[in-house]
C-alpha cells in the first residue's frame, strides 16, 4: 500500500470489515496517542444511520490495513482487543474545537479536523485542519507538524513555521509539511 494522507473526519463512518468480507461496524471516532501522535484505536458505532456506539473498539495493532474506502481486520475477534479504548483509556485531549495559538501567542482559530498520514503498518498526526479567525482573515486551512506541539483540552499550540507553511488542500500538504520542518529546523538553529 502506498503512502497517503487523509482526514480523520473522512474516516469517520467507514464500514469496518474482516478479511473474510464480513461488515463488523463502522468507525465512530480516531484515538490519537497524545504523546506520539499515533493513531491508537477507532471506537466504534453500530451499521446503518440508527445504530449508537458499540462497547468494542478496534486498537490500531488489530488493525490489517486502512484503507482509503475501509478498515480491514482479520476478523470478529480485533473488536474485542481494543475494548479498553471505547473509554478513553491513557487519556489525551478532544482536539476538535480546540483553540490553535502560535509559540509566539498569535491566536489563529480553531480545530476543525486532523490530518492523518497513513502507512502500510502505522498512522500519525500529521497535522491539523485549521478554521482561520484572526484578525479579519477567514477560510480554512490545514497545518503541517514541523515540530511537538503542546496540545490541551483547550488549546493547540503550534510553532509559527508550521504556520507560514499551511495550505488549503491534501495535495499540497506533504510537500509543504516538509518545508515546514526544514524551516523548524533552520529556526531552532538560530
Amino acid at each position: 500500500m502506498n503512502a497517503f494522507l487523509i482526514r480523520a473526519g473522512d474516516v469517520v463512518g467507514r464500514p469496518v470489515l474482516t478479511l473474510h468480507g464480513d461488515a463488523l461496524a463502522q468507525v465512530k471516532d480516531v484515538v490519537v496517542d497524545p504523546e506520539s501522535g499515533r493513531v491508537r484505536a477507532f471506537t466504534l458505532s453500530g451499521r446503518g444511520a440508527l445504530s449508537g456506539p458499540l462497547k468494542e473498539a478496534i486498537a490500531w495493532s488489530a488493525v490489517h490495513a486502512l484503507g482509503r474506502d475501509a478498515v480491514m481486520v482479520a476478523d470478529r475477534d480485533a473488536l474485542r482487543e481494543g475494548a479498553d479504548m471505547a473509554s478513553g483509556a491513557g487519556g489525551g485531549a478532544d482536539m476538535l474545537g480546540a483553540r490553535v495559538l502560535t509559540q509566539e501567542g498569535e491566536d489563529v482559530g480553531k480545530v476543525t479536523d486532523v490530518v492523518l498520514d497513513v502507512t502500510a503498518d502505522d498512522a500519525r498526526l500529521a497535522g491539523y485542519e485549521v478554521k482561520l479567525d484572526r484578525h479579519g482573515e477567514k477560510g480554512t486551512v490545514l497545518v503541517p507538524l514541523s515540530a511537538p506541539v503542546v496540545v490541551s483540552a483547550e488549546r493547540v499550540l503550534v510553532p509559527a513555521a508550521a504556520l507560514r507553511s499551511a495550505v488549503g488542500d491534501l495535495a499540497d500538504f506533504r510537500k509543504a509539511a516538509r518545508g515546514s520542518r526544514e524551516e523548524g529546523t533552520s529556526d531552532a538553529g538560530q
